[in-house]
């Protein structure tokens, strides 16, 4: 009893120094019961693609416990170091360290219970809050959020892990520690680091690597495989500079007797320079989790918003029908389902196109095997088919072509398929009533010739390479505006035929058929429209949720590191202004100091978010959106949000370490 009065007076004595880390515990505990009250909710399997929400939103409650994870050991780490003469003087008083370790742990154990209640009754609140964002990214309409018990029971038994990780820290921390050492640990400063040239080089070798692959990807496949190897390289690279470069280049000043021995510049250089070691890790931190915060924010906002403009791009009318035969077959037979359906079919465009094939396109040669970093897709078009859509005639002989890069680029003089080669006559930049865009590829290029019989041979080939049952050849395409419940009555239909060949065959549905061929295939636009924005809506919601996350870290990181370079600061100026340094010189100093490590992490995330653009264009090409534009257009928007409330937590925090210098 009487430890858990001790347990009980620390925490209402040292509030200022709890509050911290309650806060950012309460804080934790809400954003992953929030997710987790979603994921469990019987309200979610109410919403169409409810599976696709649910593993978005398992990924991002892992994401978040392993954040919940590092910063509370980070907030406690930092509790326990402002608290270690408390616990020498309990030490010294005749406590033993392990009753001192059950004080702690009490205290966890009441900051849990704070946590679980606090947590749980802001958490139901504010998802139901969340939810209204969640649907309405998901262009939804059921607003009723069931709460789950067992999401509360989940989450309170995954903090109590952690606070029993915390628990054995604490411990930990105690037991190897003198009450000399517990005495005087709040208070000790770090050595002066060496500078360490090889790391210094080191860690620029690994940024430039990691930039290096960013910026060389070939396909949004290549990006994919890369990607990590390049995050991997930056982080590595990006502690070095802090650890390494930022060392050396510190003690260049101080060699440059001209700069150095200025008031303001000898006081920053060496204060920086003294606890550099320190610094390195606490900027290395922020600098990645802002970078987090623009590549998760920019990406989801990116893909979010170009959704209609690569929708638009995609179908030439609201409803495109496929058929694997020939155009006047295809076209009479769609005319007439519609027509047995009483469905009206307006501004038809008709026309033919092979099948695709996909594989490695390197200096003109197209090979039918995958390589991620150069995958192509091909289509034939007749001269024909391309002067029945533009009304432009071409004359073709039987080894040139017309090459249309609708996705991607194209530059070589000549494209060669096994014994055939065909030189490009022309490039084009679209075809009028053709899309500009296609689903599920990195590169697109369309290869215009003079007719079918003269690429049957490469599309033979192509089958007998990929072992395909059925034969490779020509599709016709129907793109008309029909209403959503026409396409959709339209659609069923179609699902009872199979066409193989010049065969067109219907199911008979009163016996057991095996038919052959494949089944018509009908897009509407609606239809797509509501599949894309359901997962780019959680997509979203995900990246917002990160993104806050994030940031809510790196106002951790800041507001610790302020409290604790503001304490060790705060003799340091008391002598110098003793010895006949001024006020207005005191404050000049700090601002010096303190802008140069709060804004050299932001500029170093930009510099890094601008060597990765190019990565997370490829990246988000993979979902459909190619728009460079406006890719770019929110990505700065992201940055400049980012970057007011980044101003922001340095306004706060900077207070924090103005009256603790300054007292």
């Amino acid at each position: 009893m009487l430890y858990l009065k001790l347990a009980g007076r620390n925490i209402r004595q040292s509030i200022s120094n709890f509050l911290p880390f309650a806060l950012s515990s309460v804080v934790m505990f809400i954003m992953n019961l929030m997710v987790a009250t979603i994921l469990l909710s019987p309200s979610l399997k109410k919403l169409q693609g409810w599976g696709n929400f649910a593993m978005l939103l398992i990924l991002g409650l892992i994401v978040l416990t392993l954040f919940a994870v590092i910063f509370m050991i980070y907030s406690y780490r930092f509790l326990l170091k402002r608290r270690t003469k408390e616990f020498g003087l309990y030490h010294i008083l005749g406590l033993k360290k392990r009753q001192i370790a059950r004080i702690a742990a009490l205290e966890l154990l009441m900051m849990l219970l704070a946590t679980v209640i606090a947590g749980t009754i802001l958490g139901i609140i504010l998802a139901k809050f969340l939810y209204l964002i969640f649907i309405h990214l998901l262009g939804e309409n059921y607003f009723d959020l069931q709460w789950s018990p067992i999401a509360v029971g989940i989450v309170t038994a995954t903090f109590a892990c952690i606070y029993l990780l915390l628990m054995i820290l604490g411990s930990f921390s105690i037991h190897r520690q003198s009450s000399l050492e517990l005495l005087n640990n709040a208070s000790k400063g770090e050595k002066e680091p060496r500078s360490r040239g090889f790391l210094a080089v080191l860690g620029i070798v690994s940024l430039a690597i990691g930039y290096y692959l960013a910026v060389t990807v070939a396909s949004p496949f290549d990006a994919l495989t890369k990607f990590f190897i390049a995050v991997l390289f930056v982080i590595f690279g990006t502690l070095l500079f802090y650890m390494s470069f930022t060392i050396w280049l510190l003690k260049r000043q101080k060699k440059n007797k001209n700069y150095y021995y200025q008031p303001k510049h000898f006081i920053t250089v060496s204060g920086m320079l003294y606890r550099m070691k320190q610094n390195a890790v606490g900027l290395a931190n922020i600098s990645i989790l802002v970078t987090m915060t623009f590549v998760t924010l920019a990406t989801t906002v990116g893909l979010y918003s170009s959704i209609n403009g690569f929708l638009n791009d995609y179908f030439v009318r609201n409803t495109i029908i496929t058929v694997n035969t020939t155009e006047q077959r295809s076209s009479a037979f769609i005319d007439q389902v519609a027509k047995e359906s009483g469905i009206p079919m307006k501004h038809k465009v008709v026309y033919e196109l092979s099948n695709s094939l996909t594989g490695a396109m390197k200096n003109g040669n197209f090979e039918n095997r995958q390589n991620l970093s150069s995958l192509t897709t091909v289509n034939f078009m007749t001269a024909e088919t391309y002067k029945k859509l533009t009304g432009n005639t071409v004359h073709l002989n039987s080894n040139q072509a017309i090459a249309y890069p609708a996705v991607g680029s194209f530059t070589e003089s000549s494209i060669r398929f096994g014994d055939q080669t065909f030189n490009i006559k022309n490039k084009i930049n679209g075809i009028r009533n053709f899309p500009s865009i296609r689903l599920t590829t990195a590169n697109w290029l369309i290869l215009i010739v003079n007719s079918r019989a003269q690429i049957q041979p490469v599309l033979d080939a192509a089958t007998k390479a990929a072992g395909n049952i059925l034969p490779l050849g020509f599709e016709t395409t129907i793109s008309a505006d029909a209403a959503s419940k026409d396409a959709a009555k339209l659609n069923k239909a179609l699902s009872d035929y199979r066409v193989d060949g010049n065969k067109i065959q219907r199911l008979d549905t009163t016996k057991e058929q095996a038919l052959r061929g494949t089944a018509p295939s009908l897009l509407s636009y609606d239809d797509i429209h509501r599949q894309f924005l359901a997962f780019a809506g959680g997509f979203l919601f995900i990246g917002l949720v990160l993104g806050f996350t994030f940031i809510l870290g790196t106002a951790l990181i800041i507001y610790y590191k302020q409290i604790s370079e503001g304490e060790q600061d705060r003799r340091s100026f008391k002598i110098l202004q003793e010895v006949g340094l001024s006020g207005d010189e005191v404050r000049q100093t700090i601002r010096s100091q303190v802008l140069l490590v709060f804004f050299l992490p932001i500029v170093v995330a930009v510099v890094h978010f601008g060597f990765a653009f190019i990565m997370i264009q490829k990246l988000i090409s993979l979902f459909g959106t190619t728009r460079f534009g406006l890719l770019l257009l929110t990505s700065v928007g992201t940055i400049a949000v980012v970057a007011i409330i980044y101003y922001f937590i340095y306004r706060q925090t900077s207070r924090a370490y103005y009256r603790i210098v300054e007292r």
